[in-house]
């Protein structure tokens, strides 16, 4: 009959201590530690660079647009006609593109635009833009704005108009 020492130290080499080694443990670790690692930095740079394109994209828009302007220089309200004139110059370095235009009374009501946009104009160039104001804008005392808008800049007039 074997002792109980015996039987326990049979026991503790058998089945129970069958495990990693600790020189594979540390192969291991290393191994998964830098596959995260490789896996984050890409992560990081996948990022890096689609915050990079967007900061491109945006500088762009600003220098392109950075010798803009336009200026409202009068507007005229025909009201036995039903027709506003409004003189738009462009004050920029570049060649503006008039992208929309309104003419408001004081209760909100757009006159309608006929003159047909987009509209270029080069630096320096006065266009006049006409509208329509039946039913928007029946006396002068109604007129509230006039809105211009390019690809870039905008204007506004808030004064009395012309004829008024």
């Amino acid at each position: 009959m074997q002792s109980n020492t015996s039987k326990e130290s049979e026991l503790k080499n058998s089945t129970f201590n069958k495990g990693l080694s600790s020189v594979v443990t540390a192969v291991l670790l290393i191994a998964v530690s830098i596959f995260i690692v490789t896996l984050v930095s890409a992560w990081i740079s996948g990022l890096t660079l689609e915050e990079s394109k967007t900061l491109s994209n945006r500088t762009t828009g600003f220098t392109s647009c950075s010798g803009s302007g336009i200026f409202i220089e009068d507007v005229y309200l025909d009201t036995a006609i039903n027709t506003s004139r409004v003189n738009v110059r462009n004050t920029g370095r570049s060649t503006e593109i008039i992208t929309s235009a309104q003419i408001l009374s004081k209760t909100g009501v757009n006159g309608s635009l006929t003159t047909t946009l987009p509209l270029s104009m080069a630096s320096g160039e006065l266009r006049i833009l006409v509208f329509n104001t039946s039913g928007a804008i029946p006396n002068c005392a109604n007129f509230s704005q006039v809105r211009v808008a390019t690809e870039c800049t905008s204007d506004f007039y808030r004064d009395a108009p012309r004829n008024c």
